[in-house]
């Protein structure tokens, strides 16, 4: 794990406390060396009853580009790994990655005079907690809500934009859940395909901002829209 700042009051805290957790390697990103701090990530480990983490000072200016390259490069050189740049990919591809399609293709979206459809892909894994796949989860639960804001934000002009859970399948980044959930990713492109086909072939205004799954059954959903739009249904809310 590495943090950055880590001299800085709250960069001080939360570095002894990744070590009172039991992280294994910590990285203490630091614009100058503070005498004290290894010594004091050593003991917040010890007084939990972990084992001695190995802990890596590396300088970085975040003002000064080549000083944070040259972290990288140290990091890996002793490490070989990071583990939250695995955890990070799933938010540049998901999350990131949803956000650049629609910065680049909603204006020319807005101004054609068709549909004007705009359909996320999220997951079932969005309204769930799984040990071992908060990485992929928490993307997934974020990009519904980005379905949500692209409504609030271009609904009046006459956007519709919803949320889907495309299939369980075992894709490239669904490997990274745990292997004992593998066994549930079983839908087809083919499901996949005929239920996008069957939601794009009309625009269904009642959908908009709301959350939707292929694995559903389609005519089922269809006959309970005015029951879905009364409730204000398949949508994020806290519950008091």
């Amino acid at each position: 794990m590495l943090i950055t700042g880590a001299n800085g009051g709250v960069g001080r805290a939360v570095v002894q406390s990744y070590a009172r957790a039991g992280a294994s390697h910590i990285g203490l990103g630091l614009r100058r060396r503070v005498s004290d701090l290894v010594g004091v990530v050593k003991a917040a480990a010890a007084e939990s009853g972990h084992p001695e983490p190995t802990v890596t000072v590396l300088i970085i200016d975040l003002e000064e580009r080549a000083s944070v390259a040259a972290a990288a490069e140290q990091l890996e050189r002793e490490w070989g790994r990071l583990d939250i740049a695995d955890y990070w990919h799933a938010w540049e591809i998901n999350i990131r990655g949803t956000y650049w399609l629609a910065k680049a293709f909603l204006p020319l979206l807005l101004r054609c005079g068709g549909d004007k459809t705009f359909v996320a892909i999220s997951s079932l894994g969005a309204h769930i907690c799984t040990p071992g796949a908060s990485s992929y989860q928490t993307t997934k639960f974020a990009v519904v809500r980005f379905a949500e804001f692209l409504m609030q934000d271009y609904g009046d002009q006459g956007l519709l934009a919803y949320s889907m859970h495309p299939a369980s399948m075992l894709t490239e980044l669904a490997k990274n859940i745990p292997s004992n959930m593998h066994h549930l990713l079983n839908d087809t492109p083919e499901l996949v395909g005929d239920t996008f086909a069957f939601l794009g072939s009309k625009k269904r205004d009642w959908l908009a901002g709301r959350f939707v799954a292929v694995c559903w059954d389609m005519p089922e959903l269809m006959a309970r829209e005015k029951e879905i739009v009364e409730k204000d249904a398949l949508k994020f809310r806290m519950v008091m």
